[in-house]
């Protein structure tokens, strides 16, 4: 079996592929989309929250240890033993005890004012500028450096001079301590404008944060600036974009104590990489299950569609006449109750064809005795006219005239144009009936014909008045009996009534009536079928509102009234 283009593009599989594609794809792409633009946002937003936070602490935690070697170097600044010490001439501490003890007692105090600052990982020392020093590691790499630090503490006159120290290198008391230091210097001034000497504290500036200096790829990029925007601590290449516009800081906080700012560049590609990478591998893993899944769908559809299709040819063979049963698949779901139904189907038709073919022979057999049935009929007609001329020509002028009304009403019965005649062809019908029932009944009944010209034309039902009379005749049950027979046109119908001045209907039938208003015919109970056959025929070819209707007249007999739609003969049908 072929399939055009048309019925390709409208199929079954493509109406259920197109399904599939705007409620399950479209929905998901559209889901995965607006998860993925949502989860940057998210992200981005995340990370920002984030890392303000990490910033704040950082920020507090700096704020806190600069706080803290400004508290240690109140201390020892305005601290008497210190003083004394830095008044001396230099000598050694060995020679005078109360210099000894003096001596002691402030390494005392500058070890624990080192776990103060930072768990013993800062570096304290006081030096005197009659070249004494007193320090918590190595003195003698810290005298390498103080001179870099005496002009410091001299232009601050006993302010606090902060500064970073990139490349200090000393042993302290937790190991070897390199790299870059957070230094502050400040001047003993005592009762001088000079001073005695000063305060050197240091500590790790590593400490301070909590990720290295971004040397790592994950790590944030940190630089501390000075209040007049040089760069005191971070790399200089990425300072640099950042100084050109190529790069730019997010994050910022201001350190208290000193005044510089505190910048934080997170490397968040590295992040937004990592997360890509996260996704790619995620969407691949849901392209991959997603085509597994279609191609489930894809197989259990095509198998669905299996029947349907085997079911479709059968249907095809069936509209061509062949009626066989199909081999169709079985089953208890819709589609083996579907095939199942279609077969019993095409059992019934098989057996309808069957039957309707046995009707037509039938159909056949009986037109061909019917036509051998007209020849009775016409042999009865031309028989019937030899015995009107025998009987007219003997003088037997009553038989001829019976003949003459009997052959008419054959000629009228054997009419088979139409079942529809005029008013007019029915009256001259009943005339001929009724002059037959005249001499059966001796002269003893007249019909009276009274009907407007303009009616004659009207359509009506062969056949129609004929039942009617005879009912009149047969049970009107009083002689001599009159007929009367009118009819008038109203509201667009034709009204045509036969009255007689018989016996009328009985008391128990006119107690039935109430029982009969829905079947007005039925309230007469005449005996016999043939007005009931009236009444078929009239609602079957002009519908319901139509028919007979019969009741006792207003001084005796029957009247029955025939309800029709007005419609002339000549008028189109």
């Amino acid at each position: 079996m072929t399939v055009n283009k048309r019925q390709l593009f409208f199929s079954l599989r493509l109406k259920f592929l197109l399904v599939f594609t705007l409620f399950i794809v479209v929905p998901i792409l559209l889901m995965l989309y607006l998860y993925f633009v949502q989860s940057d946002k998210i992200f981005m937003r995340q990370m920002t929250d984030t890392q303000t936070q990490v910033l704040k602490r950082v920020t507090d935690r700096a704020n806190d240890m600069l706080n803290r070697t400004l508290n240690v170097s109140n201390l020892l600044t305005n601290d008497y033993d210190v003083l004394q010490l830095l008044r001396s001439s230099g000598q050694s501490d060995l020679d005078d005890y109360p210099t000894f003890q003096r001596v002691i007692g402030l390494q005392s105090k500058m070890d624990n004012l080192i776990s103060y600052i930072l768990d013993n990982h800062a570096i304290v020392a006081v030096y005197g500028f009659n070249g004494s020093i007193y320090a918590t590691n190595q003195t003698e790499e810290i005298l390498k450096v103080m001179p870099d630090y005496v002009k410091q503490a001299k232009e601050k006159n006993g302010a606090p001079a902060w500064d970073v120290n990139p490349s200090l290198k000393v042993k302290g008391l937790e190991g070897n301590q390199e790299g870059g230091f957070i230094t502050m210097v400040r001047l003993i001034k005592g009762e001088t404008t000079k001073g005695y000497g000063l305060v050197f504290i240091a500590f790790p500036i590593k400490e301070m944060f909590l990720v290295s200096n971004g040397a790592e790829e994950d790590s944030p990029a940190q630089f501390l600036i000075s209040d007049k925007t040089r760069l005191l601590w971070g790399q200089e290449e990425l300072w640099n974009k950042i100084e050109s516009g190529e790069e730019r800081s997010l994050f910022a906080q201001t350190l208290k104590a000193t005044g510089w700012q505190l910048r934080w560049i997170p490397m968040q590609e590295q992040w937004v990489q990592q997360l890509k990478n996260v996704r790619s591998t995620t969407t691949w893993s849901v392209i991959v299950l997603f085509a597994f899944f279609l191609l489930i769908y894809v197989f259990f559809t095509l198998r669905l569609m299996k029947p349907i299709r085997s079911l479709v040819q059968a249907m095809g063979k069936a509209s061509s006449g062949n009626f066989e049963k199909p081999a169709l698949a079985g089953g208890n779901d819709e589609i083996g109750l579907l095939s199942h139904h279609f077969n019993r189907m095409l059992s019934s038709l098989k057996e309808m064809v069957k039957t309707l073919r046995e009707e037509q022979q039938l159909k056949e057999e009986a037109r061909f005795h019917a036509l051998q049935a007209q020849i009775s009929p016409h042999f009865l007609f031309n028989a019937l006219n030899s015995i009107k001329w025998l009987a007219l020509f003997s003088g037997a002028k009553n038989v001829g005239d019976m003949i003459t009304s009997l052959g008419i009403m054959l000629s009228y019965s054997m009419k088979q144009e139409s079942e529809v005649v005029t008013l007019r062809d029915e009256l001259d019908f009943i005339e001929h009936y009724f002059s037959l029932q005249k001499i059966r009944f001796n002269d003893n009944i007249d019909l009276f014909i009274k009907v407007d010209e303009s009616l004659l034309s009207a359509r009506m039902l062969k056949f129609t008045l004929q039942p009617i009379v005879e009912n009149s005749i047969i049970h009107g049950n009083r002689m001599p009996l009159i007929i009367h027979i009118g009819a008038y046109q109203e509201d667009g119908l034709l009204f045509v009534t036969i009255s007689d001045n018989g016996q009328g209907l009985s008391e128990r039938k006119l107690a039935d009536d109430a029982l009969e208003k829905s079947d007005p015919i039925r309230q007469g109970k005449y005996s016999g079928i043939g007005l009931e056959n009236v009444q078929s025929r009239i609602r079957m070819h002009f519908g319901e509102p139509h028919g007979l209707f019969m009741h006792n007249g207003m001084d005796a007999g029957v009247e029955t009234v025939i309800k029709l739609p007005w419609n002339r003969m000549e008028d189109p049908a």
